[in-house]
């Protein structure tokens, strides 16, 4: 008996250590206000990501580091008793650079088909980079009337300029999940 308690002790020991040595687990980025709605022929969301702008992670956007930031979104159809279906999986990313010549934040939205959006307010910036509005999951002829459905929704950040270190800025949130009728 003994040597369970120690083995347990032992894993309960390593992660906690994990969770204060992963720094994704400490930006205290969310997910909030997710907004379920649809359009004439789409199924949209809205979504607010909270907790993500650090000191460190401003810095680095004014050095030059591009940061992309991913928001992932899959629907799946509920079956009872049965594996859900996943009807669709999406990701979506925001992607920011400063012009040091300019003096310009440039963000791309991989969603929209214009090109770059220039902003000179940091404030600005962190608003547009925090939020979607009216994103397309899935044309509503794909789903059917009185139907269970599930949406899940993720955001994260990876800084792609330090492949083998994580940097104090990353995160990546939980699942936020949505259960629907149609």
């Amino acid at each position: 008996m003994p040597k369970k308690k120690c083995v347990f002790k032992g894993y309960l020991i390593l992660a906690i250590l994990y969770l204060f040595a992963n720094p994704t687990h400490l930006t205290g980025a969310e997910l909030a206000n997710i907004v379920v709605k649809n359009s004439a022929n789409e199924l949209l969301i809205d979504i607010k990501l909270k907790g993500v702008f650090t000191k460190e992670m401003k810095v680095a956007v004014v050095k030059g580091i591009p940061i992309d930031i991913a928001f992932s979104v899959s629907l799946y159809e509920v079956h009872n008793f049965w594996f859900d279906n996943k009807l669709i999986r999406k990701t979506v990313y925001h992607q920011i650079r400063f012009d040091t010549l300019k003096k310009e934040y440039r963000i791309w939205r991989s969603w929209e088909k214009r090109g770059a959006i220039a902003v000179k307010d940091s404030e600005e910036v962190q608003r547009i980079l925090s939020e979607i509005k009216g994103l397309s999951v899935i044309p509503l002829k794909r789903l059917e009337k009185g139907v269970q459905y599930q949406l899940r929704i993720k955001s994260e950040l990876k800084d792609r300029s330090y492949p083998f270190s994580e940097t104090p800025w990353e995160f990546e949130t939980d699942w936020y999940t949505i259960n629907f009728i149609y």
